[in-house]
């Protein structure tokens, strides 16, 4: 089931590497939910296996299955 919206503390993965088997460092967590000043809704990242890693990506491209997996 795809989701619908993202929520603080979802883990996703890259859909270029499958949710199992991608090991702890493809894992990225939602640590903040915000809106740019462009009206977009963003999502900042962090890597679950390396918190000095972070990332700002769209939540439209988190909810996009062809970009990112939800990973549980």
């Amino acid at each position: 089931m795809a989701l619908k919206s993202v929520t603080l503390e979802d883990h996703f993965v890259s859909a270029g590497r499958s949710a199992i088997g991608c090991g702890i460092a493809g894992v990225w967590r939602v640590i903040q939910l915000f809106e740019g000043a462009d009206g977009v809704a963003y999502a900042r990242l962090v890597n679950a296996a390396d918190r000095s890693l972070t990332k700002t990506v769209a939540t439209a491209a988190l909810l996009d299955r062809t970009l990112f997996r939800h990973a549980s």
